[in-house]
């Protein structure tokens, strides 16, 4: 809440017990704090929340046998809780359903588990009128289950997996359609992506990330014949740019297998993991990935762009459009369905205007680069006279014994005595000459790098790395 200054943890179980404490975290400041916080929630654990300006909304939850149908508003102004009354249709008690905000005034409540069976049930709450309403989407609906995550993106909203009946798990990915407009019958619409997609999983954690969607962990099994349990630690991504899934390199430091953790995106590009369960014990451990916001490798060495494919031969076919496609951009070949022919995907089209830029792609437009790193070759970039001569100045400093005339400089030695000065300036010390420098040694190496790196067939698209916080040290 508060833009991303506070994260809150509430309730949940351990190893002992159920749980209804608050605990608040600054992060600017690394700070923790016990809001002195009276009534509230039972101790309880499986609940869903989500956030509408600076009041967080819980949604049931279970202690022990018992499930709950209640919803809860935290104040994180005035720290009060507050009990809301549900007018109309109102979803019945469970555990692991999913919940989250459409607009300023809507929550939107789906699936979960109430003790009997799956649900694949879909309401909206309206915190100003209190008013419930049961949605009742058209067309094919996705299996009931729980466990499961919801996303959004721009104005869509995506759902990734979950348990169904037997305990079988998914990995099956939906959109939501209808949603916002206020005419048409909302619609489920399942969506197909090329690449590694992740394999059925529950209680895992699915966030929008900038250019990227991230699944990480999860309850699933080794398959349909053993159906032994197992939890998961592998990092899933769908890369909007090339609108797939995209496996993620190994992390030489990363948490351990888990399910049930609470996975918050903060800001655009770093996502906060907390807690968890691997089947024998919980865990209070804290995490950060750091999500870098560059072009991820498509799975055989390359970058994927963002370039416009064809979808069909003729001009008939060429107004079909896969919904996947309108939801994630313009990367994908299309299947067709009766549902999706002739139906414009535009409202979910990403509109990259309205995301933060990367600030690695300014510097690379600053420095004459593509704003997104591609495969193609770069033409080995020469000096004008005006960045010689700073080049110059600045490896004199270095070495006075330089000559001082240009001509009698080997740029090579200049430069390698520029860059021994720069690995021991602080930035602040940097000069308006430097970074000139500095811009044209990146847009002289990053190319020829990658392009190496790629030689040799190796992960170009770095995608990130696990930090793990000690509570004494979280900033």
């Amino acid at each position: 809440v508060w833009d991303g200054t506070l994260v809150v943890f509430h309730a949940g179980t351990n190893d002992r017990q159920f749980l209804n404490d608050l605990v608040v975290l600054h992060l600017e400041s690394g700070l923790w704090s016990r809001p002195a916080i009276e009534g509230g929630p039972s101790p309880r654990a499986f609940q869903c929340c989500s956030v509408l300006g600076t009041n967080i909304y819980y949604f049931g939850g279970r202690t022990g046998a018992r499930m709950h149908s209640e919803i809860w508003k935290l104040d994180t102004n005035l720290w009060e809780w507050t009990l809301l009354q549900m007018k109309g249709p109102k979803p019945d008690a469970r555990e692991k359903a999913d919940c989250i905000a459409l607009d300023e005034t809507r929550i939107l409540i789906f699936g979960g588990y109430d003790g009997f069976r799956w649900l694949n049930d879909l309401f909206t709450f309206d915190v100003q009128s209190s008013e419930c309403l049961q949605l009742k989407p058209s067309g094919s609906l996705p299996p009931p289950r729980s466990g499961h995550k919801l996303a959004m993106l721009h104005q869509g909203l995506v759902l990734f997996g979950g348990e169904t009946t037997n305990t079988a798990y998914l990995s099956d990915l939906w959109a939501l359609k209808g949603i916002y407009d206020g005419l048409d019958t909302p619609r489920w619409v399942k969506l197909q992506l090329s690449g590694p997609s992740p394999s059925g999983r529950s209680g895992h954690g699915f966030v929008n990330a900038g250019a990227r969607m991230v699944v990480y962990g999860g309850r699933g099994d080794e398959g349909w014949i053993s159906r032994k349990t197992i939890y998961h630690k592998d990092v899933s991504v769908i890369d909007r740019e090339s609108v797939r899934w995209v496996k993620t390199p190994s992390f030489p430091e990363e948490p351990s297998e888990r399910a049930f953790h609470s996975l918050t995106s903060i800001g655009q590009n770093r996502i906060l993991l907390f807690g968890g369960y691997n089947g024998k014990s919980t865990y209070g451990d804290m995490w950060f990935l750091e999500v870098n916001d560059e072009v991820m490798p498509t799975g055989n060495g390359e970058a994927a762009t963002s370039s416009q494919s064809k979808v069909a031969g003729t001009e008939q076919d060429s107004k079909k459009f896969d919904p996947t496609f309108g939801i994630f951009g313009n990367m994908l070949k299309s299947t067709f369905s009766k549902e999706t022919v002739d139906e414009s995907p535009e409202w979910m089209q990403t509109n990259s205007s309205n995301e933060k830029e990367s600030m690695l792609g300014c510097l690379r437009q600053r420095a004459g680069l593509p704003r997104k790193a591609t495969s193609a070759d770069f033409s080995k970039t020469t000096l004008n006279d005006d960045v010689k001569v700073k080049l110059l100045k600045i490896a004199i400093k270095v070495d006075p014994n330089l000559p001082k005339d240009q001509s009698r400089v080997n740029l090579e030695a200049a430069l390698a005595r520029a860059r021994s000065l720069f690995s021991t300036v602080s930035h602040e010390d940097l000069t308006s000459d430097d970074v000139q420098v500095l811009l044209h040694d990146f847009k002289c190496i990053l190319p020829s790098g990658l392009g190496s790196l790629r030689q040799k067939g190796k992960e170009t698209g770095y995608f990130g790395k696990w930090n793990h916080v000690y509570y004494a040290d979280i900033k």
